[in-house]
């Protein structure tokens, strides 16, 4: 096993460690490369064993993203319980104290759903430690029921809940952009239907994250309490300014009971609208004080009324900062009795009372971070004030010089909490794409809003800075994430391409096998090569792969050429195997030589025999390809071997073969030319062309087929001797017979002026220069046939002819040509019938075709008694 490969499996670990949902893969991957460690040297254990016991312990530090979650929600229950003691100014009722203790619970909860034993009382214990300080400072309970036994074997996650995760995201998605919170509920609502009877570890951690995401959710106040809360608003005001224009008949009874019906319609109709669960009285307070102090203008009693506004301030929202709202409270000192009241005008103590009320808005609204229209309302109040004398307005002046201060604040703290949350999350969406295709759209996305003006005016230079540094921060952690999965990747390709070349993969393949391991492999260097590509030339990583690959390619080099070496000698084993198989059996071959005649000069047939000859001599002398190997391969062992093979099956099988051939000579040369016997006298012809196509290239040709050509030429001299001989007999019977065919005829009656179609039989005719066109143009039936003035004549030879005739051929060996003009004496017979050649076209389908035949037709039969034929001369008389 080599080292890289076990690289891998860290390399893997490496990975897993950094990816939050990943963490429960990183000991099965270290346990992975131990099992590997026992094939490597001590040299090379060594580090890898430290590497891995290095990433143990950063495991053992690492807190999980579930436990992390269970921390925060038990954190967050802590901060709801000191934003409650804050808001009550510390002075808790019994009630008060029990609601507390109920949070403390949940954080219990929280804290006991910690999965990892190891590391569960140190998260436990600066959240208990908190909580048992805030007991002990405010006299809360101490005891508390214990928490529900855990199951021991948890059970795993249901297939419903990655959707019920799903919806979680999406939940917190909502309830961080603005506009889109009240869709935060109905995610949780889907989430937790989908999360029924899951009993894993994961969906209580998952139900933790929401219930810390609903307690957040139940601390913001929502649109639409803002929204009764702006009208309740709007309509005390309304009777605020009826009440400062009308004060002339604030003293008449009709009129204050139409007031205060107004003013009851408000708390009946608006402000029983409000449905927050928690920050109802603290929205409906400032209202409601108000609305007191109109009554108390009025002469009006409140002891009867069903509400009675609470005493403890109103608490500010969830997204406006705890210190700075700690900083007004402080800045708000409790205003001592105003007696100066007393000494204004009705007029101007309308006046004062509008601007009061302007400016407890504008406060509401800084509070809530509607901020939009304070800057209007302060301009409302200044206005309202100017009227009046300084002692009057210093207090309401120096209130409104401070709501312009904490305008100012908190128009800074809103752009910066809505640059900071864009950015955040723009960050949060790199954090989570690192290493994925989609990282460069957050990256691109978050440069876009970091590099606009407004962040650059807005935030400090501090929390500029720290953004930079976590920008850049994510970018090295990509940047490294990329480089571990690059060389992840490529160490994953490298094993595979070493396991691949442990031993030559091509020995024992051929053919199409070869060309898919070789397909293969480069595939599998094609895939480092792809990864090393990404990380730049001069890293030091990259050149220490392209190393190993250089090294790999040099031992795959050595297993082609080593792989062709034996290829080559197995080919050419396997070419020369073929030809033993084809000649097998040719030394058991045997020749039975003729006892005479034709047999004498017969070819020798052993087919293996001359098969090896001609195989041997090809593979030696004819075979290019064979040719090229040898000349490709100068002094292999193999190739050299297979020739010496070759060579001695040369040279055995052509001696035997001209042995053979020896002995149909030696009788053939013992014989007398065969002057009679045309088909023995060109037996040697056939002979040479055997011997040539035995002995083509071989030591034997000449040796084998000039011996034959010598005893073909001896014949054929004889022959020719023979032939010119019988040419002059030939001649000389011809002459004698010309002059000697007139006494002949002379002898016989014949009728002059012969005309077929009035011959009669008996009559005996003349025929001078005629040709015989028996077996051409005309059936063998007759001995001589022919065409005269248009008429067939078919003639018999009288048995003396035929026996002249056969001497002269057979006898003599006289050529009678039929290409020469014959005389001939003829007995007319009679009518009889002969078959003559005759060529018709005929229709096969769309094409003709010409065919032969001998078709029976009428002749006048003669018998033919005297004939002149070239040396044949033959009458009745001779």
């Amino acid at each position: 096993m080599s080292v890289s490969s076990i690289r891998i499996y860290i390399n893997m670990a490496l990975e897993y460690l950094d990816s939050p949902y990943r963490v429960d893969d990183v000991e099965p991957n270290l346990q992975q490369a131990e099992q590997r460690l026992s094939s490597l040297s001590p040299d090379d254990a060594g580090p890898l064993i430290a590497q891995i016991a290095d990433i143990r312990a950063k495991l053992d530090n690492m807190v999980k993203p579930a436990d992390a979650r269970q921390v925060k929600a038990a954190q967050g229950k802590i901060r709801q319980a000191r934003d409650y003691i804050d808001t009550n100014r510390g002075n808790l009722t019994p009630s008060d104290k029990d609601h507390i203790e109920d949070l403390f619970q949940i954080a219990v909860q929280y804290l006991d759903n910690i999965a990892d034993e190891r590391k569960a009382d140190k998260l436990k214990a600066p959240v208990l430690a908190e909580i048992a300080q805030v007991r002990a400072q405010y006299g809360t309970n101490t005891t508390a029921p214990p928490p529900p036994p855990k199951p021991a074997t948890p059970p795993p996650p249901s297939q419903q809940f990655y959707d019920a995760k799903r919806k979680v995201f999406w939940a917190n998605d909502y309830f961080t952009t603005p506009g889109r919170v009240e869709q935060t509920e109905p995610e949780l609502a889907q989430a937790e239907q989908l999360l029924q009877g899951d009993a894993s570890r994961e969906a209580d951690a998952l139900r933790a994250e929401m219930a810390a995401l609903r307690d957040q959710l139940a601390d913001m106040v929502m649109p639409s309490d803002e929204a009764v809360v702006r009208a309740a608003q709007r309509d005390v005001q309304s009777v605020g300014d009826y009440m400062d224009r009308q004060r002339a008949f604030l003293h008449k009874s009709d009129t204050i009971e139409e007031l205060d019906g107004r003013l009851q319609k408000v708390v009946d109709e608006g402000l029983s609208k409000i449905k927050h669960p928690r920050k109802a009285e603290q929205l409906k307070a400032p209202v409601l004080a108000e609305i007191a102090r109109l009554r108390a203008e009025l002469g009006i009693a409140v002891k009867d009324r069903t509400w009675q506004p609470p005493m403890a301030p109103c608490q500010p929202p969830t997204n406006y900062p705890q210190t700075q709202y700690q900083q007004v409270q402080t800045q708000r000192s409790p205003e001592p009795a105003d007696t100066t009241t007393l000494t204004l005008s009705p007029s101007d103590l309308s006046l004062l009372n509008r601007a009061k009320r302007t400016l407890l808005q504008a406060r509401s609204n800084i509070e809530s971070r509607r901020i939009q229209d304070v800057e209007s309302l302060l301009f409302d109040a200044s206005t309202a004030l100017s009227p009046l004398a300084d002692p009057h307005k210093a207090a309401l002046l120096a209130e409104i010089s401070q709501l312009r201060s904490d305008l100012s604040a908190a128009r800074v703290e809103e752009d910066t909490r809505i640059i900071t949350s864009e950015l955040d999350r723009r960050l949060g969406s790199i954090e989570s794409d690192l290493g994925s295709d989609s990282m460069r759209y957050s990256v691109q996305s978050y440069t876009q809003r970091f590099e606009r003006e407004d962040v650059r005016r807005i935030l400090t230079p501090e929390r500029y800075r720290g953004y930079e540094a976590k920008f850049t921060e994510l970018m090295d952690k990509n940047a490294a994430k990329l480089k571990r999965e690059v060389l992840a990747s490529a160490a994953r390709a490298m094993a595979g391409l070493e396991e691949r070349l442990a031993g030559n993969p091509f020995m024992g393949l051929q053919g199409y096998q070869v060309s898919k391991v070789d397909g293969e492999v480069r595939g599998l260097r094609w895939q480092v090569e792809r990864e090393l590509r990404q990380l730049p030339e001069e890293d030091a990583d990259r050149a220490s792969v392209e190393g190993e690959l250089k090294r790999l390619d040099a031992k795959l080099a050595g297993y082609s050429d080593a792989w062709a070496k034996a290829g080559l000698h197995d080919e050419v084993r396997r070419g020369w195997a073929v030809v033993g198989e084809e000649v097998k059996g040719w030394e058991g071959e045997g020749f039975e030589l003729g006892e005479g005649g034709a047999t004498a000069l017969d070819e020798p047939q052993m087919p293996l025999t001359r098969l090896a000859i001609r195989r041997a001599q090809y593979y030696l002398r004819g075979d290019t390809y064979v040719q090229r190997t040898r000349d490709e391969n100068p002094g292999d062992e193999v190739v050299a071997e297979v020739d010496r093979d070759a060579e001695q099956l040369l040279e055995a099988a052509g001696t035997k073969m001209a042995e053979a051939f020896d002995r149909v000579m030696g009788v053939a040369e013992g014989m007398d030319t065969p002057i009679e016997d045309r088909w023995l006298r060109e037996k040697p012809g056939y002979l040479i062309t055997g011997a040539e196509g035995t002995f083509e290239k071989t030591r034997f040709y000449e040796l084998v087929v000039g011996r034959i050509r010598a005893l073909d030429q001896r014949w054929k001299d004889e022959l020719a001797a023979v032939h010119k001989g019988r040419e002059g007999l030939c001649e000389r019977l011809t002459t004698e017979g010309v002059q000697k065919w007139p006494s002949i005829v002379a002898g016989i009656r014949t009728v002059s002026g012969f005309d077929p179609s009035s011959a009669r039989p008996g009559d005996a005719v003349h025929l001078q220069g005629v040709y015989n066109r028996a077996g051409w143009d005309f059936g063998g039936e007759y001995g001589f046939s022919m065409r005269f003035n248009g008429v067939p004549l078919g003639g018999f030879y009288e048995p003396y002819i035929n026996t002249a005739m056969e001497h002269a051929a057979y006898g003599l060996k006289l050529r009678i040509d039929d290409h020469e003009a014959w005389d001939l004496v003829g007995v007319v017979l009679g009518p009889g019938s002969i078959n003559e050649r005759t060529k018709r076209t005929i229709r096969r389908g769309m094409d003709t075709e010409e065919i032969e035949e001998w078709l029976p037709i009428e002749c006048l039969r003669m018998r033919v008694i005297a004939l002149r034929a070239g040396p044949v001369v033959v009458g009745p008389q001779s």
